[in-house]
């Protein structure tokens, strides 16, 4: 019987062994230390390429201090990622926009600062910002940017207005977004489906086909002329305050309602052939330029004939009506801001939170419009 020899290792055998058992023990430790590490980086939001160059650029402690911070992950996630730039991304407010990075970086190739960056892309859409860029350096874009219902489409006339017309940083970028510094009618938005709060003005127009829903029959009783309508919960919100008038000894009738685009081109012609455009431009709105097509305003009397402003029943509206949702919505004194003559009887429902805030502020609702609802 032949017995096998047992395979024995040399001293240099043994020490190869030893060696490629501790790379493989030391590849093993890395490895689950680098899958532990990209799993922490995973959970903290960063992926893909946003890991790699974590890596790549030692961003780890950067990256385990800031924790989840979504303008880093971006950055570090687009092949715009610039490491010369990494602390000033810092600052930057994210926005969801398909160039952000490249466009943070160009603007800061620009010389422009964090905040302005800042104000440059909340007050823009990505193509907005993109046409930006391609503008000339504009120094201290902030002092319009900053504020909070600034158009970075509108920056341009934001300029020249205030060039033009000497007016404070707020009260040229409130006024050019109503669009004083345009001509009237000219290159008007048009609104064509019904929405809340909306804005008619020589600026804004509703489109023929535009009608309000749920416009409901107002009661003849409650009117000086016949077949009126209005929008259910402003004549809910009239009846309420005409109640509360009715119960001080006061009287009040809906002289005009809802009237719709055809009727206001009717009356508006009606207008121009008696007096010419301009004194027709001047006591009554083009089609479509009309408040009266929103379903939310009632023009108000006392009876068919006298003065309204000569009466109780005024003084009782201007300090009540809002309490209803109802502002006088061409004030005196606010004709350049309107564009309307001061209108005494014409009330627009816009809710009691905002009439209140109208109020308080001192406001005409074109300005609490750009300043607050338009979005």
């Amino acid at each position: 019987m032949v017995k096998k020899k047992k395979l024995r290792l040399s001293k240099s055998g043994k020490t190869i062994t030893f060696i490629f058992l501790g790379i493989f023990i030391s590849l093993a430790l890395i490895g689950g230390l680098y899958a532990k590490t990209n799993y922490h980086y995973k959970k903290l939001g960063y992926k893909g390429l946003a890991i790699t160059n974590i890596y790549k650029y030692n961003l780890k402690k950067l990256v385990d201090k800031e924790g989840h911070n979504k303008t880093l992950s971006t950055v570090l996630a687009s092949k715009d990622y610039l490491d010369k730039n990494r602390d000033k991304y810092l600052s930057i407010n994210y926005k969801e926009q398909a160039d952000f990075t490249r466009h943070i970086n160009e603007l800061l190739d620009k010389g422009y600062k964090e905040t302005e960056i800042n104000d440059i892309i909340r007050t823009g859409t990505n193509d907005e910002v993109e046409k930006f860029i391609k503008h000339d350096y504009l120094k201290k874009v902030s002092d319009y940017l900053g504020f909070p219902y600034a158009k970075l489409s509108n920056i341009d006339r934001y300029y020249a207005y205030q060039k033009e017309e000497f007016t404070d940083n707020d009260e040229t970028v409130v006024k050019v977004n109503i669009g004083l510094d345009l001509p009237l009618y000219d290159k008007a938005d048009v609104i064509t489906e019904d929405k809340d709060n909306v804005l008619a003005n020589k600026y804004h127009q509703l489109g023929d086909t535009y009608i309000p829903n749920n416009l409901v029959d107002i009661d003849d009783k409650y009117c000086l002329n016949k077949n009126q309508r209005l929008v259910g919960i402003a004549l809910e919100s009239y009846l309420e305050m005409l109640n509360a008038a009715t119960k001080e000894g006061l009287t009040l009738y809906i002289r005009s309602a809802y009237r719709s685009y055809k009727e206001q081109e009717e009356l508006y012609q009606y207008y121009v052939k008696n007096y010419g455009v301009k004194k027709a431009d001047s006591i009554s709105a083009r089609p479509g330029f009309s408040e009266h097509q929103t379903g939310l305003v009632v023009d108000v009397a006392v009876s068919k004939t006298g003065i309204f402003t000569e009466t109780k029943e005024f003084k009782w509206m201007k300090e009540n009506a809002y309490k209803y949702g109802f502002i006088l919505r061409y004030p005196k004194g606010k004709e350049k801001i309107t564009t309307y003559n001061y209108e005494a009887w014409h009330y627009r429902y816009v809710g009691v939170d905002i009439a209140k805030d109208i109020v308080k502020k001192k406001l005409t609702f074109d300005e609490y419009y750009v300043m607050y609802l338009d979005k």
